[in-house]
């Protein structure tokens, strides 16, 4: 073999071999480098490569939280690992996607403390006319739990709690026991806050809730390209809506004030990931 087709052997050999090896990352290895990224961009002075090691530590991040996009269910849910993401967005100039990962990073710890704070900080980046959802941190941690059990589980342990609580009120009515049907009112109480995070979780009080993810996006009147635009400016990047509906490659969202759009569907990213 001459020289010549040894070295194509070796390059051939070495493309297939890339992928398996930048494939086989464990989490924690994905994790010690986006944290390096991130902090190497922190000491960086020069603003192109500061912007670029934000952008890998970002990307880096996202692959952690999300998942592979083929194979999403391997992402982690973790509230500290989407701060860390939207200060990573933050400091690529991301506005969009910083915004999204604190609003998920809250959803699910309602009381993360930094999370809360970057958040407050990055709607401040927004143009003044854009407006923001009001705060109900007393709701939001009331419920925060209602995003960790589905509907059906949420429905099994409404059903026991009831038969308990009957179970117990039947019991003192027929041995006469004030003492069981004193009982009976924890497991009622227990009943009745599993039915308020059903109506919650019913009515998509979290489900509905998106973030404009591109830089900007002009909204329109009507789900079409050719329709009037809504407002005076296109919707800036990080600017939160709820879904209203969507038809084919459009979806019309409502901003905190009560005005309806229309954008494309690629132009926002539902809260609920």
């Amino acid at each position: 073999m001459n020289g010549l087709a040894r070295n194509l052997m070796w390059l051939l050999l070495g493309l297939l071999a890339f992928p398996a090896v930048t494939g086989a990352a464990t989490p924690e290895e994905l994790l010690d480098e986006a944290v390096r990224e991130y902090k190497a961009a922190l000491d960086c002075r020069d603003g192109d490569e500061r912007l670029e090691k934000f952008r890998r530590a970002e990307m880096l991040f996202a692959r952690l939280a999300e998942g592979d996009p083929e194979n999403p269910s391997d992402g982690i849910r973790n509230a500290d690992l989407y701060v860390n993401l939207g200060n990573a967005a933050m400091g690529a100039r991301q506005l969009g996607p910083a915004i999204l990962a604190y609003r998920r990073a809250l959803r699910l710890d309602p009381d993360h403390h930094r999370a809360r704070q970057n958040l407050a900080h990055a709607r401040t980046l927004l143009p003044d006319w854009v407006p923001h959802p009001e705060e109900n941190k007393l709701l939001d941690t009331f419920f925060a739990w209602s995003g960790r059990l589905s509907l059906r589980e949420f429905q099994t342990l409404a059903g026991i709690a009831f038969l308990i609580t009957a179970l117990l009120i039947a019991a003192a009515i027929r041995w006469r026991q004030p003492v069981l049907r004193n009982l009976a009112i924890i497991p009622g109480l227990a009943w009745l806050l599993l039915i308020g995070a059903i109506l919650f979780l019913a009515l998509g009080r979290q489900e509905d809730g998106a973030v404009v993810t591109v830089p900007e996006v002009v909204a329109r009147s009507a789900d079409s390209a050719g329709a009037s635009p809504r407002f005076p400016q296109p919707l800036p990047g990080g600017t939160e809506v709820q879904v209203v509906e969507t038809r084919e490659e459009w979806t019309r969202v409502r901003l905190s004030d009560g005005r309806d759009a229309w954008v494309p569907q690629s132009a926002v990213e539902m809260v609920r990931s």
